[in-house]
């Protein structure tokens, strides 16, 4: 079975914290750049307001037709607000009729927003690309169905976002490193005593019984150490109790073997006496076997001798009737 170290775990889990920290950093960025942009559309579209209410106020007509290049320094001025690119301000037919870009005086733009705005009295918010750069314009109802268009950049969003991302995430990350380094000081105080146990372990599985583990903490890991200890202890004196009953037992073995070793010498002799004695009664046996097969062959012998003697006479008797009627002559027919 594959095992992995903790620390290995840990800088997994980091990983894993820092890929969604990031994902959780950049939803965030994203909505503080809707946020932002958002700031800016009302702030731009105050601008445009303040622009119609001032070019639409008697006091400014009046201050026009006093000092007549007033107007133009007016746009001028505005158009240098913060990311301001242009301003302009759109006759209903698409004429510019004043613009702070220089030479833009005069002159028609073909736009169907211009119509919409002027006819439903409500800005517009678009995108447009300006001197190759993405921009935002706003187009205002404003005096006389004519249109303030106010054009920003997005330069300072972006540099806002961008100082948020790098705000957010040195936040995120330096939280995530400071908890790293508590974790792995923890995880130090856990796995170095957890190496000394393994080691420790390995040397009593070889049969070393004097190591001892040298762990100083007052946490838990000081306890299972000075419970492990105490297991060491307890083993050595088991082993030892076992050595001298080890011994004790060999002793009482020896002297039991050797009893039974004179028991079964004796046993041998004995053996060996009563085997003897067997084997005399055996040939004693057999000699009193021959002995009476020898008497009973004389028996039989003097039987059939006996019963010889008993048939001579009849024998005898027989041979003299023979003889007597041999002696007669043959009688007559």
């Amino acid at each position: 079975m594959r095992r992995y170290s903790l620390y290995t775990i840990v800088f997994a889990i980091f990983a894993f914290l820092i890929i969604v920290s990031i994902i959780f950093v950049y939803f965030a960025t994203t909505q503080h750049r809707k946020d932002l942009i958002e700031t800016a559309v009302k702030e731009k579209t105050h601008l445009a307001e303040t622009i119609n209410e001032t070019l639409a106020s008697p006091v400014w007509i009046y201050r026009l037709a006093l000092v007549p290049g007033m107007e133009r320094a007016f746009i001028e001025e505005v158009a240098g607000f913060k990311d301001v690119k242009y301003i302009r301000v759109v006759s209903p037919d698409g004429t510019i009729y004043k613009s702070s870009i220089e030479g833009e005086w005069g002159e028609i733009i073909k736009d169907p927003d211009i119509y919409k705005v002027a006819s439903s009295r409500k800005e517009i918010v678009k995108d447009q690309i300006f001197e190759e750069e993405e921009i935002k314009v706003i187009i205002y109802p404003g005096y006389q169905d004519r249109t303030i268009w106010v054009a920003f950049s997005l330069g300072g969003v972006k540099e806002a976002v961008q100082k948020i991302w790098v705000r957010d995430m040195a936040m995120i990350l330096g939280s995530l490193l400071f908890f790293i380094l508590v974790l792995f000081a923890l995880l130090r105080s856990i796995i170095n005593p957890l190496k000394e146990m393994r080691e420790v372990c390995e040397d009593v599985g070889e049969g070393d019984l004097d190591v001892k583990m040298e762990v100083e903490s007052k946490t838990e890991i000081g306890e299972l150490a000075d419970t492990f200890n105490h297991t060491i202890k307890e083993l050595k004196r088991s082993k030892e109790a076992l050595e001298e009953a080890k011994g004790t037992l060999e002793v009482k073995v020896a002297a039991r073997t050797k009893e039974l070793k004179e028991l079964t010498d004796n046993l041998e002799e004995e053996v060996k006496r009563r085997t003897r004695e067997v084997y005399d009664r055996m040939e004693e046996l057999e000699k009193i076997q021959r002995l009476t097969v020898g008497r009973e062959l004389k028996m039989i012998e003097l039987k059939k001798e006996i019963k010889r003697l008993g048939e001579e006479p009849k024998n005898i008797k027989k041979k003299k009737v023979k003889e007597d009627k041999s002696s007669f002559p043959p009688s007559l027919p």
